[in-house]
Formats: C-alpha cells, sequence, structure tokens
C-alpha cells in the first residue's frame, strides 16, 4: 500500500532538506532601502497613514490574548515560508500514516 508513496515523500523530504540548504547558505544581513519605508496606496505614494498598526492588530491581540504580536515573528518572509513548509511536511505526515 505505501509503495506508492515512498517515492513521493522521499521526494518531498529531499526538495525540503534542498531547500533548506538554499536558505541556510543564502541568508545575508541587508539593510533596507529608505524607500522600502514608504507607504503607498495603488502605486501612488500616501503621507498621511490613518490606522497605526497597534489599532489594525488589535482585534488579534484581544481574541488570542497576546500582549505584543512583534514578539512572535521576525517579520521576515522566509521564515513565514520554513514555517509554512515545516507546517505542510507535518500535515503530509499525519495524512499519509493515519
Amino acid at each position: 500500500m505505501f509503495e506508492q508513496w515512498t517515492s513521493v515523500i522521499l521526494s518531498f523530504f529531499l526538495f525540503i532538506a534542498l531547500g533548506v540548504i538554499i536558505y541556510a547558505t543564502g541568508r545575508r544581513a541587508t539593510r533596507p532601502e529608505n524607500e522600502k519605508y514608504k507607504t503607498y496606496t495603488c502605486g501612488e505614494p500616501f503621507d498621511k497613514v490613518s490606522i497605526s498598526p497597534d489599532n489594525f492588530y488589535r482585534a488579534a491581540k484581544k481574541s488570542i490574548g497576546i500582549k505584543d504580536l512583534r514578539e512572535l515573528h521576525s517579520g521576515k518572509l522566509s521564515d513565514y515560508l520554513l514555517w509554512f513548509v515545516v507546517g505542510v511536511a507535518i500535515i503530509l505526515i499525519l495524512v499519509v500514516w493515519t
């Protein structure tokens, strides 16, 4: 029964290992450009931001009971992608072996 899944699972974990190797060797400390701190709306510069980040996430902070959301994440896209891949791997393992 598992013969057909063996190659799929092996390929999946090989791709994950390759991704982790690329991720580990590709990280470098960079500083964001000043342009990344500017706010844009529909491609046009937007000087006034009416909603602060604290107000935007207030509902999530209240419902989850977290005091500060900044403690939970680094803000780096590569870290989010790593957690996503780990989560998908766990789900795949649970689906295959149950």
